[in-house]
């Protein structure tokens, strides 16, 4: 960066990056969901199935409810719609039988817009062009960005008076 950049140009810089980064991502969805016919909610599932997929951990319905920070009842309703639409199936835990693995199915892969797949494609290979410093940086100012949104999510509404 040049020498004469102040912080308050960096500090705007880095406000209107993410807000083009989440105006992106928004219309992203928006396609996905319209090509798809899922809500968003069912399209975060997909999209946290995918990215699991990638880590090889086993999916459950616990851990797919705390991601989405919904109730385990909401959970199993998501799941059922999309199980019955052949998107997801639920098979037996590999390594706890009295749990459930959530998976994709071929038809689920089929059934999301191209655009989640061709975005972690994109993501992936972003990524990988960082260097390790690089990389250590963002996900450390996503930590931070995403633990200050997690401290004011967890604050008590202002009621107003009058």
């Amino acid at each position: 960066m040049d020498d004469d950049i102040t912080s308050d140009d960096i500090e705007q810089r880095v406000t209107a990056a993410l807000a083009r980064y989440r105006a992106a991502d928004a219309a992203m969805h928006t396609r996905a969901r319209q090509a798809s016919g899922m809500t968003d909610n069912e399209l975060r599932i997909v999209q946290f199935l995918m990215s699991e997929n990638d880590s090889e951990r086993a999916v459950t319905p616990t851990l797919i409810a705390r991601h989405l920070g919904i109730t385990s009842a909401s959970t199993t309703a998501l799941l059922d719609r999309l199980e019955r639409s052949g998107v997801v199936q639920r098979a037996r835990h590999p390594s706890d039988r009295r749990s459930l693995h959530i998976q994709m199915t071929p038809r689920g892969y089929d059934t999301v817009d191209t655009s989640l797949e061709v975005f972690a494609d994109a993501l992936r290979r972003v990524s990988s062009e960082l260097s390790a410093s690089e990389r250590r940086t963002v996900v450390g100012f996503f930590d931070r960005l995403t633990a200050e949104a997690e401290a004011i999510g967890e604050m008590q509404p202002i009621r107003r008076i009058g």
